[in-house]
């Protein structure tokens, strides 16, 4: 008896294992997924930066060193992104590429935060932003993102 009572509780935690573990491959997004994510993330982020330029031509700060660094930061975040997807599809890995890509995001929230630009601006970015959160998610990075 005690025997069948050892067996059985081997094979229910042997399930229930099993199952937590089932249970957290279906909760991570695939590799496809994440190229997927990563192709959309760096396809958005070209109307960004066309929005954002356009929307730098009418504010506070048009025509200084300032906007020549905004510029350059939004430039370098699409540079970044490319760079992520090229590097996730040769190694399905993104922890030495991402956390460069988050750095420059905090920086690009830095300058909407202090530079009011309207247009499509905001609506662009809020796509960027979503995308690059769940990006830190599935790789336990902080996106710090507001």
């Amino acid at each position: 008896m005690q025997r069948w009572l050892r067996f059985s509780f081997l094979v229910l935690l042997i399930g229930m294992l099993g199952a937590d573990r089932l249970a957290v491959a279906q909760g991570r997004l695939s590799d496809k997924d994440l190229q997927r994510l990563m192709q959309n993330l760096k396809d958005d982020a070209q109307p960004f930066r066309q929005s954002f330029a356009n929307a730098l031509k009418k504010s506070t700060i048009r025509k200084t060193s300032q906007e020549k660094d905004a510029k350059a930061t939004v430039k370098s975040f699409q540079t970044q992104t490319q760079s992520m997807l090229d590097v996730f599809q040769h190694t399905k890995k993104a922890e030495t590429t991402l956390p460069g890509v988050l750095s420059t995001a905090r920086q690009i929230d830095g300058i909407l935060s202090s530079v009011s630009l309207g247009g499509a601006t905001p609506s662009d970015w809020a796509k960027c932003k979503a995308e690059l959160s769940i990006l830190a998610n599935e790789f336990n990075m902080p996106s710090h993102t507001n």
